[in-house]
């Protein structure tokens, strides 16, 4: 009889394991599975051409009882637009062309950020291209400048962000794979909805990305980081980011709401220069 009951309770911890994301009992992904032809359908999805548009929405950010609200602007080009390093403005140390690191990231595109808080007051303004980052506070007259990190944007944010922003760039134009770059998956698990759940390691931690049916992106749980859930506008382009962590044992959430997209090259002024005043104060974020 003891055996007995100690099998029934074995087998209840076991189906829970295989119920609660992937764990050690994610099956495996065969060939011509339909976890196989949906990962493909999503690779194909993510190699379509991308959508650079002109974003603009809000941003909410920080501890879940004290989150912060923002409206931004967002924009981009090619890597060979007019950078950071402009001759009329500062040449704050660690983004001089021989400064760059010979192993950061030529991502191949330049981004470009406006922050605002409440009507038309810009608090922040932002360019990111190969790796490094020049933010613009206008209100303080500072500037800060050097390696776009995690740490980086923690220490400027109050937290750190689920992904870089040229990879957050990347994800809203719908180039999902190489914007979360997920390698290839170990195991996965049909969820009760049919989404399947797929499973992988990156950098130590174990990840989890869920597919619907049209192979799009609905949840990614990142490590002991970031659990992220995405939602879809008619062109199936993201439209809300709703992410939660815990910092410090403090519980955080970030809303992003894509809220009006433009085609590229319908913003007038869309200069990818970031001129820093000259009575600005610049820091640098690699000390």
């Amino acid at each position: 009889m003891m055996t007995k009951k100690f099998s029934s309770v074995l087998f209840g911890l076991v189906l829970m394991a295989a119920l609660s994301g992937c764990g050690p009992k994610g099956m495996p992904i065969a060939p011509e599975s339909d976890a196989a032809d949906r990962w493909q359908a999503f690779v194909q999805r993510s190699s379509q051409p991308a959508s650079y548009d002109v974003i603009s929405g809000s941003l909410r950010f920080g501890p879940v009882n004290d989150t912060r609200r923002v409206t931004y602007l967002l924009w981009s080009s090619d890597t060979g637009a007019p950078s950071m390093l402009d001759d009329n403005g500062h040449e704050p140390a660690g983004l001089e062309s021989a400064d760059l690191a010979e192993n950061a990231p030529d991502n191949a595109r330049t981004i470009r950020l406006e922050v605002n808080a409440g009507v038309g007051a810009n608090v922040a303004k932002a360019v990111f291209e190969n790796g490094q980052m020049l933010l613009v506070l206008p209100r303080d007259q500072k500037a800060y400048a050097g390696a776009e990190t995690p740490e980086t944007l923690r220490r400027l944010l109050g937290l750190p962000l689920p992904m870089r922003m040229t990879k957050l760039n990347d994800f809203l134009a719908g180039r999902y794979l190489s914007a979360l770059d997920v390698p290839s998956p170990e195991r996965y698990v049909t969820e009760g909805d049919g989404n399947i759940v797929y499973c992988y390691r990156q950098g130590g931690q174990d990840f989890e990305l869920e597919l619907d049916a049209q192979a799009l992106p609905v949840r990614l749980s990142m490590g002991k980081r970031w659990s992220l859930s995405i939602a879809y506008d008619e062109r199936e382009l993201p439209h809300r980011l709703d992410g939660s962590m815990e910092s410090d044992g403090t519980p955080m959430r970030m809303v992003l709401l894509v809220k009006e997209r433009r085609p590229a090259g319908a913003l007038a002024n869309a200069s990818m220069e970031l001129n820093v005043p000259d009575s600005f104060a610049v820091y640098s974020l690699d000390q």
